[in-house]
């Protein structure tokens, strides 16, 4: 699985077919759907189902969960799986009593242990740039050596900086709408994003 995950969301359908599409002719096969947007349940069961017609090994999940009800209205549209800016104990609940792949967001010790306990093996460090970048990363890997971190907030996604992070152990970069840049066409976008994955490998 390549390092890069694609977290984003736009109000037109059109936009977010465009990145996705993108996303997938560079080689990537993970994407988060972020729930930001009044329309984003509505938009994300078109791209569930462009993804069965046209890119049947793309694994399309779901972020910005921020509760059970959001959870639920996404599984039923059909995520692959979920990610959240927080961690709760509903949502461990639902999520483990469902078998369903959570990642959590955290941004302290106390959080990050919270779901090691709960046996969660990925959490997403988030903010990563507010929470201090590679070098919180270098810290929370001391203690927490047993869980993978994905991180995302703030990453522009220069290839300096997205090394920087995976060098720290991060295990997957999120790359947020900024990268996408909305000018960008769906040819400028897919040599972009092969770009910075040659760049890192």
């Amino acid at each position: 699985m390549k390092p890069i995950l694609p977290v984003y969301s736009h109000p037109t359908l059109v936009e977010n077919i465009k990145v996705l599409r993108a996303s997938y002719r560079s080689g990537l096969r993970r994407f988060e759907f972020t729930n930001r947007n009044e329309n984003a349940l509505e938009i994300f069961g078109e791209l569930v189902a462009l993804c069965k017609n046209e890119m049947p090994d793309m694994r399309l999940g779901a972020g910005t969960i921020i509760n059970e009800l959001d959870a639920e209205n996404f599984m039923d549209k059909g995520a692959a799986f979920l990610i959240s800016p927080l961690i709760s104990k509903a949502l461990i609940d639902y999520t483990t009593q469902n078998i369903i792949e959570w990642i959590p967001g955290c941004a302290t010790g106390a959080e990050i242990g919270m779901a090691q306990n709960a046996g969660i093996g990925m959490v997403k460090l988030y903010p990563i740039k507010t929470l201090g970048g590679p070098e919180f990363i270098r810290l929370m890997r001391g203690p927490f050596y047993k869980i993978k971190f994905q991180v995302s907030g703030g990453i522009m996604g220069e290839t300096h900086e997205v090394k920087s992070l995976l060098d720290a152990g991060a295990s997957i970069v999120g790359l947020g709408n900024s990268f996408f840049e909305i000018q960008l066409s769906e040819d400028e976008l897919t040599h972009k994003i092969s770009h910075l994955i040659s760049s890192i490998q």
